[in-house]
């Protein structure tokens, strides 16, 4: 429930408050017409006088306190009601304030955690890379004056496996950091080589990949997130899901809003399981960028149903300033 309608609740209750006074204003002078025209005080003196044994004729004395120590009891209760709606306004605008914060203060760590990145993967490729290729590179070049079959020759080559097997353990460190085909190429072409690794790392699942033609250039804080989101869904298909096939789709879902679906045939996710740090990032990265997202079974058989994950995402800022609270 949002502050807005916290208000509007608090002037429905004034308005019903003041109708109900109302009522009661017109009911109380109906009740005066009808006992002076039809002279019910007399008839009422008439029937108690053969109970003034037990104080009858005292009753509307009683009965005129009670009724208005019942008014006295309604206006506390309406004071308190005021009071604690006015005070759980309050509290709504200070947790909504809170609430903006903190998610400006998460975009602005996934900012910084980014940019680190960044720099992290540059330097790796930059430094480490280049030393490791200097080092196989005179390895290279000792290895031509050494007769084959000697220790030293067996040595060299060994440090040459070794030289490539840690650049290619750098290079992986490096994607995993900052694919360097999102800077170059595109988010197309950085989705395109992130299926094509999982592919050859699960020969036995199915990865595909399909792209709209019609996608519009997005920028770069978006292209970031929409990998981000792909790269953690597949992560949780390869560990989870038991799946033969994985689909990842990326279009527009309206003129305004991109649709970002990544669906595979596994086991599903059961009612009762706790969502993960991947699907709680996953879900907080879709927010921040004022969309939003939704996880469900896919369209597989009743055995393996399947898990298809749904982002949507305005294309800008603009786009998802009302967005937010269109699904819960």
């Amino acid at each position: 429930m949002s502050l807005d309608d916290i208000k509007n609740l608090s002037r429905e209750a004034h308005l019903r408050t003041l109708g109900d006074l109302a009522l009661v204003a017109l009911v109380t002078i109906a009740a005066f017409w009808i006992a002076s025209a039809f002279e019910l005080n007399e008839h009422i003196n008439r029937w108690t006088e053969s109970l003034e044994f037990v104080q009858a004729d005292e009753l509307r004395t009683t009965l005129l306190v009670l009724a208005a120590g019942l008014g006295w009891l309604s206006w506390r209760r309406w004071i308190e009601l005021r009071r604690e709606l006015a005070m759980r306004v309050e509290l709504e605008a200070d947790l909504a304030r809170s609430l903006v914060e903190n998610r400006d203060l998460t975009r602005r760590s996934l900012e910084v955690q980014e940019r680190e990145r960044k720099d992290i993967a540059h330097e790796l490729h930059d430094e480490l890379g280049q030393y490791l290729n200097a080092i196989e590179i005179e390895a290279v070049g000792l290895r031509r004056e050494l007769a084959s079959g000697s220790r030293a020759a067996e040595s060299l080559d060994r440090m040459r496996g070794m030289a490539r097997h840690v650049y290619d353990v750098v290079r992986t460190l490096m994607y995993r950091l900052r694919p360097v085909g999102l800077d170059e190429f595109g988010l197309e072409e950085a989705l395109q080589h992130l299926v094509e690794g999982w592919q050859q790392q699960r020969p036995d699942v199915r990865y595909t990949l399909a792209i709209e033609a019609d996608l519009p250039p997005l920028d770069e804080a978006l292209n970031i997130a929409v990998f981000r989101m792909v790269q953690e869904s597949l992560t949780n298909v390869a560990r989870h899901s038991g799946a033969t096939a994985a689909a990842v789709r990326l279009g527009l879902d309206g003129p305004t809003r991109l649709l970002l679906q990544v669906e595979d045939n596994g086991c599903g996710v059961p009612p009762a399981v706790r969502p993960g740090l991947g699907l709680t990032g996953m879900r907080e990265r879709a927010e921040l960028h004022g969309g939003h997202m939704r996880l469900s079974a896919g369209a597989g058989s009743q055995d393996a149903p399947g898990t298809l994950l749904e982002f949507r995402l305005p294309l800008s800022k603009h786009d998802g300033a009302g967005s937010e609270g269109d699904e819960a």
